[in-house]
């Protein structure tokens, strides 16, 4: 027993250095939005809730309540189209898509990738996604309906 606590402890110890140097999703977030105003690229306006997101993602690996995916709003009276707000429905009112499969070009590495929606307002869709796999701690932001994308590597 005191052997197998000992490796444990061992363990543990190897393991905290790595997390410990891994940045602050805050500081990654800033410098997604720095590339992508240097690409001539939308930037994400709400800065502290993708912070937000990114964290749960990173400590929970599901998405925060306020995400729905596209056929829980639709069985919820959602039309499915776009250009019409989540919030028109009262058990849609303050919620945002998200956990939907991920369509867009090749994916970046192996397993399922999922997408949420960034900066929607009013319930509407936006074009700017997070997109993230439950099997990688990366993720990539896109701010031009997938047409590009920048990384965002672990952070805390």
């Amino acid at each position: 027993m005191k052997y197998t606590l000992s490796i444990l402890f061992l363990a543990v110890l190897t393991a905290v250095p790595a997390y410990a140097d891994l940045p602050q999703c805050s500081a990654v977030v800033q410098a997604a939005n720095q590339q992508l105003a240097k690409q001539n690229n939308k930037t994400v306006q709400d800065e502290k809730k993708l912070t937000a997101l990114l964290k749960t993602l990173n400590r929970d690996d599901v998405l925060p309540a306020e995400y729905v995916t596209r056929e829980q709003a639709i069985k919820l009276g959602w039309s499915g189209k776009a250009e019409d707000s989540l919030w028109s429905i009262w058990a849609l009112n303050k919620k945002v898509l998200g956990g939907d499969p991920w369509t867009g070009k090749p994916a970046p590495g192996k397993g399922k990738w999922y997408s949420a929606d960034v900066d929607s307002v009013r319930g509407l869709r936006s074009n700017k996604h997070l997109i993230y796999s439950p099997e990688s701690t990366t993720r990539y932001l896109t701010t031009d309906n997938d047409a590009t994308t920048v990384t965002l590597p672990p952070c805390l």
